[in-house]
């Protein structure tokens, strides 16, 4: 993106943190600190930078999303982030949900015929450069947000040109595959769903599997090559992730925290917590 799409717009006076917009589905995160590497959940999303940079991690993968590069997270997924923000050139980025119904729409009306032999990572995230159309709907985007009225008249066009045009991008394989319903890929972004939807509970990979209509191992190595996390993995992470949450922005006592993420015994969540963290839930609650 060009530093002239943001220039004299309210959105460069905001303050630090996730504000929401006068679309439901689009927020803008701004920050001026450097953040380093921590733990994140990003759901279904577009997040297309408008200043400064930032680089998600999954096991040994790395993307970066900035002002040249969008990332893409078509399933929910835990990714380890790092930001690159300074005073004087905070990061700034918009961060779009994926309406499903637009996206099946789009991916049933294009021609996936020239996406069958184009090389492409498993993982259920991408990043892909920014092209001079998606700049140019960007700045529709920003321009419409700065009225209720033009959001609710004008948005759901606007939005279909954006999805339309990131579904057409270098990368974007992986986004087709998890929305059409006769795809493995598909079946695992069900999975993921129904962990997120039901974290606190005991769930097991032969619960998940027959959610998929999968067999055990095959579900198991098709979620490993999206999520580079076994389910059971993966699990562990959204509730520590989720954890937390509770703890910082909500001062859950630790105690409460462990019950209410399903641990028999408060000790072996702060142990889980440290392990992923490096931290004591302590001294998560002590630092907010």
């Amino acid at each position: 993106m060009k530093k002239s799409i943001i220039e004299n717009r309210e959105i460069l006076h905001i303050e630090d943190g996730i504000h929401d917009t006068n679309l439901k589905s689009v927020k803008i995160f701004k920050t001026k600190n450097y953040e380093p590497k921590s733990p994140l959940i990003y759901d279904v999303c577009l997040i297309l930078v408008l200043q400064g940079k930032k680089i998600a991690n999954l096991a040994n993968n790395s993307f970066t999303f900035d002002c040249d590069n969008y990332l893409v997270v078509p399933t929910t997924l835990p990714l380890e982030c790092e930001t690159y923000a300074t005073k004087e050139e905070p990061f700034i980025c918009l961060l779009i949900s994926l309406d499903r119904k637009i996206m099946y729409d789009i991916i049933e009306k294009l021609n996936h015929d020239s996406f069958k032999n184009k090389d492409q990572n498993s993982f259920g995230i991408f990043s892909d450069k920014v092209t001079n159309e998606i700049e140019d709907v960007t700045s529709k985007l920003l321009d419409i947000l700065e009225s209720k009225e033009e959001s609710n008249i004008l948005a759901n066009g606007v939005l279909t040109e954006l999805f339309y045009r990131i579904a057409i991008g270098k990368n974007a394989k992986m986004l087709h595959k998890m929305f059409l319903e006769e795809n493995k890929e598909s079946k695992i972004a069900k999975a993921l769903k129904t962990i997120h939807d039901n974290y606190k509970d005991n769930i097991d990979t032969d619960t998940l599997a027959r959610v998929c209509d999968m067999s055990v191992s095959s579900f198991h190595n098709h979620f490993k090559k999206i999520t580079s996390h076994t389910p059971l993995q993966y699990i562990k992470k959204i509730r520590l992730t989720k954890a937390k949450d509770l703890l910082v922005k909500y001062d859950y006592k630790v105690v409460d925290v462990a019950n209410e993420l399903g641990y028999d015994n408060p000790s072996h969540f702060s142990r889980d917590f440290k392990s992923y963290f490096g931290f004591s839930p302590k001294e998560a609650k002590a630092s907010c």
